[in-house]
């Protein structure tokens, strides 16, 4: 699956939740089945609901459609019954519409979009253009149009888009003028993201009722342009109702409404131990600069103390990197972390601290590894597994099923998680995967990747909605484990302590790839930038 190279802008209409849904084609169709047998909103009043949202989506993004031409290219489906809907009232609103529909024969159409072309045929021709569509057609007289609507095919794809509608989309994605897609552009696979080509590019996807997983995960963002999500009837009750009985390829997706509800305040007689006290474990001799980097991020993100437990040889480093915090030595040789010293000398600060981070920069020498193991066996605080760490753990896979508890945050990328769980672990939908494992391993899972996604034991899982390639730097994970520590350290639930710390850093990367080149960021920068990200975009 192709990288996406950015996250996908959503627009969102006025509602009460901060995590909007992000829905599978299972459960969208499950809503829509639900509203029109129990809640008793028939077919084409939502088809008409749908079709006059995403006028008005367009409309805000493109001004008003009067003097405009629009070629509509429509599907035999409910997607295309959409944009026929769209073509009447565009009509209606001094449009002049061109429709191009694959298939001369109504008996083909889904029922409501049957009916939908049968009110078009009943318009005046003025203005308004009948066309069937197969492959061959010459499409020279439509070529200069000023906008067009991608209707051809909705959720239900499964497989590349066959003729004739794989020409009009080749056809489509030449045009210079703006495309909007309803729903979901032709091609695009909704659950997964996986563009199947060819597939639509759009400038603007209006979708329906709620986001779809494949607008943000793999492909999605290449392809979707802005989303504007619009509401046609279905109740949110019903929306929910669905996710929990299709819950596959089903998460949430946070607005910036999510993270700052979620951020923890201080009390105006706040000290810095009240404040949140976090221990960083790790720091080879040959890596110091992760662990430095973690300590940073947990007190960037509000964490009072901080103290950094590194072996000799790279205490020196992480003293003169972080004056801010306190440096402690753990005994070590030339096998790495001497582990029953070590613990002897981590009990007294572990026992004052309010959340543990183990991983950044250890290294993987048989003596450390020993170390960290015996360390989860003993552990009790809040605690964020990363890099060496979740190393330290693959090597003694029992120790999950053992120790692991909902309190832990694991943050493996694609090779650490293949490690801890098997080669042959399924990663092709990354929001299946953390939820499985999630609850496999009774704890919360933050697979990093673009999006990053995490998810608790609960079956709980949220799809990132901030950063981009910029993060792809040595480094950047050593500030997420951080800031999960300084969030955890603070009292927040291991689910949004990971959830506020994937936004905020993403959302430090977005800031600096605004002023800069976005391949010369390194790990320092997002340190530097979060400060001001938490006040101007995360302040209550």
């Amino acid at each position: 699956m192709m990288p996406s190279a950015a996250r996908t802008p959503v627009s969102a209409p006025e509602t009460p939740e901060a995590l909007l849904p992000l829905l599978s084609a299972a459960a969208m169709q499950h809503a829509d089945d639900a509203t029109m047998t129990s809640f008793g909103i028939d077919g084409h009043t939502l088809m008409e609901s749908a079709g006059r949202a995403a006028i008005r989506a367009m409309e805000s993004r493109f001004g008003a459609m009067a003097g405009q031409h629009v070629v509509c290219c429509c599907g035999k489906g409910n997607n295309g019954g959409d944009g026929l809907v769209m073509a009447r009232v565009l009509h209606a609103r001094g449009a002049t519409v061109t429709v191009l529909l694959t298939t001369d024969d109504p008996e083909t159409l889904a029922p409501d979009a049957a009916r939908n072309l049968r009110l078009l045929h009943a318009l005046p021709e003025t203005r308004l253009t009948l066309r069937p569509y197969e492959a061959g057609t010459t499409l020279d007289a439509w070529a200069g149009a000023d906008l067009y609507i991608d209707a051809l095919l909705g959720t239900g794809l499964t497989s590349a888009p066959r003729e004739p509608i794989a020409s009009l989309v080749r056809w489509l994605n030449e045009r210079s003028a703006p495309v909007v897609a309803v729903d979901i552009p032709t091609g695009l696979h909704s659950d997964t993201g996986a563009a199947q080509p060819p597939t639509v590019r759009a400038t603007l996807t209006v979708a329906m009722a709620g986001l779809k997983a494949g607008l943000v995960l793999g492909d999605g963002p290449q392809h979707a342009g802005h989303v504007r999500v619009v509401e046609i009837g279905i109740p949110p009750h019903l929306i929910a109702e669905a996710m929990a009985a299709a819950p596959d390829a089903c998460a949430r997706y946070p607005t910036d409404a999510a993270v700052t509800e979620r951020l923890p305040t201080r009390s105006p007689s706040a000290h810095k131990y009240s404040a949140g006290y976090a221990v960083i474990v790790g720091g080879h001799p040959d890596m110091p600069g992760a662990p430095l980097m973690s300590a940073q991020a947990a007190a960037r993100m509000g964490a009072g103390y901080v103290t950094t437990a590194v072996p000799e040889g790279a205490q020196a480093t992480v003293q003169q990197g972080f004056t801010a915090g306190t440096t402690l030595t753990l005994p070590a040789s030339t096998d790495g972390i001497t582990s029953p010293a070590a613990l002897t000398t981590l009990q007294p600060v572990l026992a004052k601290a309010d959340a543990l981070l183990v991983g950044p920069g250890l290294g993987r020498d048989a003596g450390t590894e020993a170390f960290v193991q015996t360390l989860l066996k003993e552990a009790t605080l809040p605690l964020v597994l990363d890099a060496d760490g979740l190393n330290a753990l693959a090597a003694d896979p029992a120790l999950l099923a053992e120790c692991g508890c909902p309190s832990w945050v694991l943050t493996p990328h694609a090779g650490e998680f293949a490690r801890l769980a098997g080669d042959d672990a399924p990663f092709d939908s990354p929001i299946r995967t953390a939820r499985v494992y999630a609850a496999r391993w009774n704890c919360t899972l933050l697979l990093k990747g673009q999006p990053s996604v995490v998810a608790s034991p609960d079956g709980t899982v949220v799809v990132g909605a901030t950063g981009s390639h910029t993060l792809a730097t040595a480094g950047s994970g050593d500030v997420l484990a951080g800031a999960i520590t300084g969030l955890l350290a603070q009292g927040l639930t291991p689910l949004d302590a990971a959830l506020c710390a994937m936004e905020t850093g993403g959302a430090a990367a977005d800031h600096y790839a605004s002023r800069h080149a976005a391949t010369s960021m390194v790990a320092t920068d997002l340190l530097e930038a979060l400060p001001t990200v938490l006040h101007t975009r995360y302040r209550r």
